[in-house]
């Protein structure tokens, strides 16, 4: 799509497939639907490409060439070259945060997979991530190696410039240190949220969460001012677990909120 004079195109490196106890206090009677008939909930492992001025960026890495019990990764490289970019084409990585699933193709057989970028992340996520993970943690060794090949430019505070256009937006809750991307051109915006949303059900129904919310009271209130800073305008929505990617706004009903 296009937000201005900036062009963003979603893409997928492979498939979340959650058992139900991922959503927490969510009504599977009254939305069968979102399970797959394996009865998980099925999600795409969303990043975005962002092509700014002179600048492209990558919002989120994906999880890599792995496989385990609940997702599938790796297809970003093809991704990537169906829209006419290399790995080597990246100028800025933006993770919104430290999850596997987005941090995932940061590293690949021992050196960075995007040679010329600058990886962005929130610095509240560093602890947890790294300080704190186990020995054997890939996205930890990962992130250290960066660290010490200076490729990482943690990104602190709130409304942070990173390219024309671009402003990481401070949303925690699912984790400490995750930040939403605003694209902004001339009158228009799009705001990318990562996994501060992770189902367009939340707009109008906030009582569920993610299991893997670190601060499920948090995340909620982050969700909250999102929904209230967005509601009636035309800015546009996304993120990185919507059915298809697909982007929308919040409309506002009849005492409620909808994603359309």
């Amino acid at each position: 799509m296009k937000v201005g004079d900036i062009d963003v195109v979603p893409l997928s490196d492979g498939t979340a497939m959650m058992p139900k106890a991922f959503w927490v206090g969510f009504d599977f009677d009254r939305h069968a639907d979102v399970l797959a008939p394996d009865g998980r909930i099925h999600m795409p492992i969303g990043c975005y490409l962002v092509r700014t001025g002179d600048t492209t960026v990558l919002l989120d890495a994906g999880m890599g060439p792995h496989e385990n019990e609940w997702g599938r990764g790796g297809d970003l490289p093809d991704q990537l070259r169906s829209a006419g970019v290399s790995p080597d084409d990246i100028d800025v990585v933006v993770c919104t945060h430290l999850h596997l699933d987005h941090a995932g193709w940061l590293v690949h057989d021992g050196a960075p997979f995007f040679s010329r970028a600058t990886v962005r992340y929130g610095a509240g996520d560093w602890k947890r991530f790294v300080d704190d993970a186990g020995p054997d943690d890939r996205i930890a060794e990962g992130m250290r190696l960066l660290w010490d090949a200076g490729r990482l430019d943690p990104i602190d505070g709130d409304m942070v410039p990173l390219a024309p256009g671009l402003t990481a937006r401070y949303t925690p809750g699912h984790t400490d240190g995750h930040y939403s991307l605003v694209v902004s051109s001339g009158e228009e915006r799009l705001f990318l949220l990562g996994d501060a949303v992770e189902c367009p059900l939340q707009v109008a129904e906030d009582e569920f969460h993610a299991w893997s919310d670190v601060d499920p009271a948090q995340a909620k209130a982050t969700r909250e001012a999102m929904w209230r800073e967005l509601e009636g305008t035309d800015a546009h929505v996304g993120a990185a677990h919507f059915p298809g990617l697909q982007v929308g706004r919040i409309l506002t009903g009849t005492g409620k909120r909808f994603f359309a």
